[in-house]
């Protein structure tokens, strides 16, 4: 059994994506900063954020990022996080959002009317961020 406890498992971070960032009339906003938040709760405790300013499209692409990680880690990060008690998280999440320029916008699920989380598929992602103007 406890050979079991130094098998390394590796997981998916946070998939590949593309970002594109649109003011409210549809046209590409370049030089606008968009981050990528990503953490596997059930695998590290730490929390990862990457850096990207849009292109003359107003676009960014942010690589896949994986995580190996031993058996007996992820079984301690797990009753870790379980400590959290009904606050708890568990798994990958991963969310991009977009500001600068006095402009703010985040990737919203536009069915469910909630900021996207992703949280462990698919494999790559796309999203649109509209900015508006930060209020103050």
């Amino acid at each position: 059994m406890i050979v079991l406890a130094f098998i390394p498992i590796r997981t998916l971070k946070c998939p590949s994506w593309d970002v594109w960032v649109i003011d409210r009339s549809g046209r590409p906003v370049p030089g606008i900063t968009v981050r990528l938040s990503y953490r596997n709760y059930s695998a590290e405790t730490q929390f990862h954020e990457s850096d990207a300013i849009t292109d003359e499209q107003g676009h960014v692409n942010f690589s896949r990022q994986t995580l190996t990680v031993l058996l007996a880690r992820r079984a301690i990060v797990i009753l870790s996080s379980a400590m959290g008690g009904v606050h708890a998280s568990f798994g990958s999440h991963a969310s991009v959002f977009a500001f600068g320029d006095g402009l703010r916008g985040y990737d919203v699920d536009k069915q469910k009317d909630v900021i996207v989380d992703w949280t462990g598929i698919p494999d790559r992602m796309e999203s649109r961020i509209v900015v508006m103007p930060q209020s103050r």
